[in-house]
């Protein structure tokens, strides 16, 4: 247990934004090469695939948590948030009998993969570390557990049977599924039926076939390392399943869903005392682990904080500073790892995509706009004068557009402006280097 914790500060401190840190054992390459980009959608060409029915209520389920909701161009924008919006999440789908089907989130179906009629009762969710490590090396493995965390927040938000678990045999589920626990790795079980998951230590694995990802994948040795140290665990780790949600105010959870996109550009508005409180009770509801520290910028009754600051800690984001508050989600990780050993890091990570997924959907639910941010650990610690690690960041506030809906599965709404939004985004970021 004592090296993998070892294992967790090493890899925690080697993937920090910032600061003085030991990174040699980070590889060279060119992040966001575009001829070796991997693929959107893991498929499967060689198995049958059924596409699920309007009213199936698994299909909502998956459609509205990890289903393409939205496109530009070759680009594609789902439910549920994801770093850089390279979605590394896969799900398949487990039934009593351990038959398996893979979701297809573009076509809104799923692929049999380990036949069989059984009812399902467990999502397990999966991890492509070169899908987001593309953009962002190692640090990317963090971008896992937060991404899973988001398309929790909106299962949890869906419905009331869904109860997440993190804690559960890697080697069984990998098996189970067709994960190798290298290029793919299980994340999280979700339980969708009354009976729970349980999978023989001994399951045969499940060979498919399927296309490589991109021209040269890319293995990076410190993200095995992470991952297999991880699965250490002593003591227990919290079980996810619903809890207070966001104050719907007449709309659907699904309209809300679709509604939901990460703003991009922020105007300086203040906004009511509500509209910070009800979004934080249900951002930390359900998050153990966690502590939220906010920089308020704009809030009704409350102090404000320097925009300039929040900017330059939120990795020189104007978002960090326009924002009407921005929330830097942490965690002691010292008492993390003493209470439930290295398996609890990943717990941590994901509890930050959790509160971060749901602090956007209650913004949504009150007109604001919100996105999640990258951050300078370090300075964050010290700018709040705290011992715990920043794990993620979330920005709220009143966007500066109005942003269109997303479409209903295999119809997703094509963005004929998003270029133009960029290039204000891009606008924005000139402004502000210059101010510096």
């Amino acid at each position: 247990m004592t090296d993998g914790v070892d294992v967790v500060r090493s890899y925690h401190s080697a993937t920090t934004h910032g600061g003085d840190h030991d990174r040699s054992r980070l590889i060279p390459f060119q992040p966001l090469e575009p001829t070796n980009r991997p693929a959107p959608f893991k498929l499967y060409p060689d198995y049958p695939l059924s596409p699920l029915a309007e009213d199936d209520p698994l299909g909502r389920l998956l459609f509205y948590s990890l289903g393409v909701t939205r496109r530009s161009g070759t680009r594609y924008f789902r439910a549920a948030a994801s770093a850089g919006d390279l979605h590394p999440v896969e799900a398949y789908v487990v039934g009593d009998d351990l038959s398996v089907r893979h979701y297809h989130p573009l076509q809104h179906g799923l692929t049999t993969l380990r036949p069989g009629d059984g009812e399902p009762i467990a999502i397990v969710l999966t991890g492509i570390p070169w899908r987001t490590a593309w953009k962002y090396g190692e640090r990317g493995w963090r971008h896992l557990w937060w991404d899973s965390g988001a398309v929790a927040a909106n299962m949890v938000a869906l419905s009331d049977a869904v109860r997440i678990t993190l804690d559960f045999d890697d080697d069984a589920v990998n098996r189970l599924v067709g994960a190798d626990g290298v290029s793919e790795f299980a994340l999280a079980v979700v339980q969708v039926g009354g009976a729970e998951l349980r999978v023989p230590a001994d399951i045969d694995a499940l060979h498919v076939t399927a296309p490589a990802l991109s021209r040269s994948p890319i293995e990076f040795p410190l993200i095995t390392e992470i991952q297999q140290a991880t699965r250490q665990l002593h003591g227990r780790l919290p079980v996810y399943s619903t809890e207070k949600r966001p104050n719907l105010r007449g709309q659907a959870m699904e309209e809300l869903i679709l509604r939901r996109g990460s703003t991009r550009l922020f105007r300086h508005e203040t906004v009511p005392e509500a509209a910070f409180s009800e979004p934080m009770a249900v951002a930390a509801e359900g998050t153990p682990l966690l502590e939220h520290l906010v920089a308020v910028h704009a809030v009704e009754g409350r102090p404000s904080a320097s925009r300039a600051v929040a900017e330059h800690l939120c990795y020189d984001q104007p978002l960090g500073g326009d924002s009407a508050y921005t929330v830097f989600h942490s965690a002691d990780l010292e008492k993390v790892l003493a209470d439930a050993g290295p398996r609890g890091y990943r717990a941590a990570l994901f509890e930050g995509g959790l509160a971060a997924g749901r602090l956007q959907l209650a913004a949504f639910s009150m007109g604001l706009g919100a996105t999640g941010l990258t951050f300078f650990d370090d300075e964050v610690k010290a700018a709040f004068d705290t011992d715990a690690a920043c794990l993620l960041v979330t920005a709220v506030g009143v966007p500066d557009y109005r942003s269109r809906p997303g479409g209903t599965p295999r119809h997703p709404t094509y963005l004929t402006g998003f270029d133009d939004l960029m290039g204000r985004l891009h606008l924005r970021r000139i402004q502000s280097r210059r101010r510096r």
